[in-house]
């Protein structure tokens, strides 16, 4: 998979965290239809950082999937009014 095609897919943490769960597991890659090879993945503070290396012809390339917490629709207790929003950098 590219990371462009990655960045695609990756729409909520959600996804990202099947894409995790993909990652480890070969048979759950099969079924959803996925070639995740060469891609792993660190755990990083509010969301997962996949990086692509060792795969013929292609360039090592990182996409950063968070969460970002909207500080201004916090209320008097730090509740939050919003939903966050997964923000998805390509590098």
């Amino acid at each position: 998979m590219s990371p462009r095609e990655l960045t695609h897919l990756l729409t909520t943490l959600d996804t990202a965290a099947d894409v995790v769960e993909a990652i480890d597991d070969p048979e759950l890659q099969r079924h959803r239809g996925w070639d995740l090879s060469g891609w792993r993945y660190d755990l990083v503070p509010w969301g997962v950082r996949f990086s692509l290396q060792g795969v013929s012809q292609a360039i090592p390339a990182e996409v950063l999937a968070l969460v970002a917490v909207d500080r201004r629709n916090t209320g008097a207790c730090g509740e939050r009014h919003s939903p966050a929003t997964t923000v998805l950098m390509l590098g």
